[in-house]
């Protein structure tokens, strides 16, 4: 005697609605993180324009509270929303996710400190990796920064290397810079101080070591500083103290290919 059995749905429907559920409770789940991240922001926005509006001891209570809350939280949370993004299934783009964190960061209405996003995705690593830089500008002497490389480890995306705080409290800007004589990726990173009357610039180079990020070059807090880069030369121009007398100085390196940045020349004059 044959039995037969009319079965709900076949396997291979089956297999679909389990992966669309899966990839839904993926982008569920990222979406969690960065939302949350997104909300303590609007939140911490909220406590500001009501001590503003309303100067009171409970209303700096819970903006000092609110404050707390953001330095702790807010930027785990970012770093736990682009891993999981990544993990979730389908293809990712660096623009993709260059947005989905951008639009958490946006949650602080702001003229004067906007967020800065960089994503780029490494030359030489398969699957990709990606240098990632951004800050968290929610007043000019209590933002964050956060820079790091993300890749796989053991078949997953995780955090591979990342630096100090050292971009704290200031503006964020990366610059690809050429690849080393290895074919290595190379990054310059710059930004100037909020809210800091002498708008003192810093800036570091590095260099993705496998999975190591190693700082190669660094100048930090010249007085009025600009910098312009080429793919051959960095050019700083600042002052030489915070007061007078004082003069603007110039300095002109070259990019090395073994992964050094060298003065090749230096000049002063007197400020304009």
């Amino acid at each position: 005697m044959k039995l037969s059995f009319n079965l709900p749905a076949t396997p291979r429907i089956a297999l679909f609605c389990a992966t669309f559920l899966l990839v839904c409770a993926h982008q569920a789940l990222s979406q969690d993180s960065l939302e949350q991240a997104r909300q303590l922001l609007q939140q911490w926005s909220q406590a500001q324009q009501a001590q503003q509006h309303q100067p009171d001891e409970a209303n700096l209570k819970k903006l000092r509270m609110t404050t707390s809350s953001v330095a702790e939280e807010v930027p785990e949370l970012l770093k736990r929303g682009v891993i999981e993004f990544l993990n979730s299934p389908g293809p990712h783009s660096a623009d993709d996710l260059r947005q989905r964190v951008s639009a958490a960061l946006r949650a602080v209405p702001s003229d004067e400190y906007q967020p800065e996003v960089s994503i780029f995705q490494l030359d030489l690593v398969r699957p990709p990796s990606y240098f990632i830089a951004y800050n968290v500008p929610y007043c000019a002497s209590c933002s964050r920064a956060w820079i790091g490389i993300v890749g796989k480890k053991a078949g997953r995306y995780a955090i591979l290397a990342e630096t100090g705080d050292s971009f704290a409290n200031k503006s964020l800007h990366v610059t690809r810079l050429e690849p080393n004589k290895s074919g290595k990726d190379r990054f310059l990173v710059y930004g100037t101080n909020w809210g800091d009357a002498h708008s003192r610039l810093s800036a570091s180079a590095y260099v993705i070591d496998g999975n190591r990020l190693r700082n190669f070059w660094t100048r930090t807090d010249l007085p009025q500083g600009s910098i312009k880069v080429n793919p051959t030369e960095i050019t700083l121009t600042f002052l030489t103290a915070l007061r007078p007398p004082w003069k603007e100085r110039t300095e002109v390196y070259d990019i090395l290919a073994m992964d050094q940045i060298k003065l090749k020349k230096s000049f002063e004059q007197p400020a304009g």
